[in-house]
C-alpha cells in the first residue's frame, strides 16, 4: 500500500469505480469513503488491492458487529479533539464558497473564529457554553440580531457536520433561546436629509456614488443589485432595467422613472456595450466610503445653515442613515406614488406581503393629505 496522499503534484484523479479513483498517469489508485461516519482515504499500487480494501471496510460494517463498535468508537474518539473552529475552517471551505452571501458569511465566519468559543471541542459545546458566550458578548456590546447570526451560524455548522460529514454531534444550538431580531429598521429620510445628501454625494472622489445613490431610491434596488447592473440589461427607449444579482436568484426586470434614465444618461456609455460592461463602475467598499464620507460632510453643512439661521439641530440628522435605508424610502415612495401592491413587489422583488410590508413607511401626514 502506498502512503495516504503520496501523489505526485500536477496529476488529476478520474473516478472509475464508486469510492475509487485514478491517477491520470496510471501511478496509483485511491479510496475514499464513509464508513460507519469514519472517513477513509487511502492509495494502492493496483485496482484490486483498491478494490479489496474498500470492500472489506463496507463487509466489516455490515458483517461485523464488533468492527462497527471500533469504527463508532474511533469517530468518537477523532471527534473528541475537534474544536468548534475546526469545523468553521471546513464549513468556510467547502460549503460557504456555493452561497450566494458568500462574503458576509466568510465575514461572519472569521469573526466567529476570533471568539473563545471558537476553541471548545465541539462534544463540550452544549446550552451553558452558548448560554455565557452571548452573555459576555451582550456585555461587550453586540447587539441582538448579531447574537441571532452567530447562533444560526454555529446551528448551521452542525447540522452539515451531521448531515453532510457524518459526525456524530447533537446541536446545541436548539436548547438555547435564540435572540429575536429585533425591531426592523423604519429609518427613511427625514425633513431636508436628501436635498443635504445629494450635494455631498457629487463631492465624493468617485463620480459614481452620487447617480448610484439616486438611482437606489428611484428604483428600490438593492446595493449588489445596482452595483451588477449592466449596461446591456438597460432598455431607455422602453425605461427599464433588468437585474441579475437578485437576493432570491431569480432575474427580474423594473421600471425606470424618469429621473432614473436621467441618472443614466449623463453616465459615460462604452461605445459598444458587452458583457460585464458595468454602469456604475465603483466597488462596494468605495460605495461605502462614500456615502459616509457625504453624509459627514451634509452634516457638517446642516449644522452650519442651523447656526446661521438661529435654529438648533436636530441630533438625529443623517447620524443613523444606512444605505440599505435607501430601499425602505423608495419602496415607501412606491405607494406614495399610487402603486398598489401587486405593482410595488414586481419593483421591488419581495415575494411576500409581510417583506414587503416590512419595507413600507408611510407617513401618517401623507396620508392624511390624501384623506382630504
Amino acid at each position: 500500500m502506498i502512503k495516504k496522499n503520496g501523489n505526485k503534484r500536477g496529476a488529476c484523479e478520474v473516478k472509475i469505480e464508486r469510492n475509487i479513483t485514478v491517477r491520470s498517469d496510471g501511478y496509483a489508485f485511491r479510496v475514499r469513503m464513509m464508513a460507519h461516519g469514519v472517513r477513509f482515504d487511502e492509495t494502492f499500487h493496483t485496482l484490486d488491492e483498491a478494490r479489496a480494501f474498500r470492500d472489506r471496510k463496507r463487509s466489516d460494517v455490515v458483517l461485523d458487529p464488533t468492527a462497527a463498535l471500533v469504527l463508532a468508537h474511533r469517530q468518537i474518539k477523532r471527534e473528541a479533539g475537534t474544536a468548534l473552529v475546526d469545523l468553521l475552517k471546513r464549513y468556510l471551505e467547502e460549503i460557504t464558497p456555493t452561497k450566494k452571501g458568500e462574503k458576509a458569511e466568510t465575514y461572519r465566519i472569521k469573526r466567529l473564529m476570533a471568539f473563545p468559543i471558537s476553541r471548545t471541542p465541539v462534544r463540550l459545546l452544549n446550552r451553558e457554553v452558548l448560554t455565557d458566550f452571548l452573555a459576555v458578548e451582550r456585555k461587550q456590546g453586540k447587539s441582538e440580531n448579531d447574537l441571532r447570526k452567530y447562533l444560526m451560524l454555529i446551528s448551521g455548522v452542525f447540522t452539515v457536520a451531521v448531515k453532510r460529514w457524518g459526525m456524530r454531534l447533537d446541536n446545541p444550538v436548539k436548547y438555547v433561546q435564540v435572540p429575536s431580531n429585533g425591531e426592523a429598521r423604519k429609518r427613511r429620510l427625514e425633513l431636508d436629509e436628501y436635498e443635504y445628501l445629494i450635494p455631498a454625494l457629487a463631492k465624493c472622489r468617485c463620480s459614481y456614488t452620487a447617480p448610484l445613490v439616486v438611482f437606489a431610491i428611484e428604483t428600490a434596488c438593492r446595493r449588489g443589485e445596482a452595483l451588477a447592473l449592466e449596461w446591456r440589461d438597460l432598455d431607455l427607449t422602453g425605461r427599464t432595467a433588468k437585474l441579475r444579482e437578485t437576493k432570491n436568484g431569480e432575474d427580474r426586470v423594473i421600471p425606470l422613472s424618469t429621473r432614473a434614465v436621467e441618472v443614466i444618461k449623463k453616465l459615460p456609455r462604452p461605445l459598444r456595450p458587452c458583457d460585464g460592461s458595468q454602469v456604475f463602475k465603483i466597488s462596494e467598499e468605495q460605495l461605502r466610503r462614500g456615502f459616509e464620507f457625504a453624509k459627514r460632510r451634509a452634516r457638517r453643512d446642516y449644522e452650519r445653515d442651523c447656526h446661521v439661521e438661529g435654529k438648533t439641530a436636530a441630533s438625529s440628522f443623517l447620524v443613523d442613515l444606512r444605505f440599505h435605508d435607501l430601499r425602505h424610502e423608495a419602496t415607501s415612495r412606491l405607494f406614495e406614488k399610487g402603486l398598489d401592491v401587486m405593482e410595488a413587489a414586481s419593483i421591488t422583488g419581495h415575494k411576500t406581503l409581510a417583506m414587503l410590508k416590512g419595507y413600507t413607511h408611510l407617513r401618517a401626514q401623507d396620508l392624511a393629505r390624501r384623506l382630504g
